[in-house]
């Protein structure tokens, strides 16, 4: 027997890691509201639905990668919603990157259903979708983790069950913003280091092999920044939007935010650049600016 599944979000991501769950022995539904995104994957053999709801139905697994907290909850709550169709016993799980409340209501109210869901997001951006490498981290039941083995191992090489509903999500929010950090202590570090004569790529070689090394200085890096062109990846906007919610979830603690805090105000000013379309690392270019020097090999 197939596996039906339901692929709901056809983005950057989603488009790439629906599509790896394209085989004989999945039947895979998709739905985008952008039509051409849906086109495409059934170009490579999935089947179009009209709305979440449809694509839903029957389903074993719901899988979803969406921009934000009210695009999901109107995809699961919705009058078109996966709830209004979703059948007991099947698993819903969210690849996109929200704060943990919304997480656990839509786990709450999937429950109502006697089905299970799961908050997933992931790391390892395109290249992780499109090779089905990604990083994903899980919350919610483990029965249901354990079960969704046969669809996360499709799309995942480090899948890791985190603990209960929402702790996926913070995870990943913990993840985004020491990333956030990291990439705007390195852009600020290493652009005064070209400002008092040092060359980009002796500092890369030497900091990337001392106690100065991050992933985002050996991989990212030299990816979005040091060479001639700078593509998109993930997106400032991103990067921000991720950065809000992990402030918002941490301020309601005890924790004193002064690195986190700092970050956000960096990211903020270099959106209010008109910065928020490029990449996130692109936020060295403030630096750049500011000295008059750029960072490449």
């Amino acid at each position: 027997m197939t596996t039906k599944i339901a692929f709901i979000g056809l983005g950057n991501m989603g488009k790439r890691m629906s599509a790896r769950l394209v085989d004989p022995s999945h039947d895979v539904f998709v739905f985008d509201v952008n039509a051409a995104a849906t086109e495409a994957l059934v170009d490579q053999g999935a089947q179009s639905a009209a709305s979440p709801a449809e694509a839903a139905t029957d389903a074993d697994y719901v899988l979803t990668s969406l921009p934000n907290a009210k695009i999901i909850e109107s995809v699961y709550l919705g009058e078109d919603g996966i709830l209004q169709t979703l059948r007991p016993g099947a698993i819903a799980i969210d690849f996109s990157t929200v704060d943990p409340l919304t997480s656990r209501k839509i786990a709450e109210a999937t429950s109502e259903k006697e089905a299970f869901f799961l908050d997933a997001p992931v790391s390892r951006g395109i290249a992780g979708a499109e090779n089905g490498t990604l990083a994903i981290m899980v919350g919610g039941e483990k029965r249901a983790f354990d079960q969704a083995q046969e669809v996360l191992t499709v799309l995942g090489s480090s899948i890791t069950h985190v603990g209960e509903s929402g702790t996926g999500a913070m995870v990943k929010l913990c993840n985004n913003m020491i990333s956030a950090i990291i990439t705007a202590a390195t852009g600020e570090v290493m652009v005064v280091g070209r400002e008092v004569g040092l060359d980009t790529r002796t500092m890369y070689d030497v900091l990337s092999n001392s106690s100065a090394a991050s992933h985002m200085l050996s991989d990212y890096f030299p990816r979005t920044v040091f060479g001639e062109e700078r593509p998109v990846g993930f997106t400032l906007d991103l990067m921000m939007k991720d950065v809000d919610l992990f402030l918002n979830t941490a301020e309601t603690g005890t924790v004193p935010l002064h690195l986190s805090s700092a970050a956000r105000q960096v990211f903020r000013a270099a959106k209010s650049q008109g910065m928020g379309a490029k990449d996130s690392c692109h936020v060295v270019e403030m630096y750049e600016a500011a000295a008059d020097q750029q960072l490449r090999f």
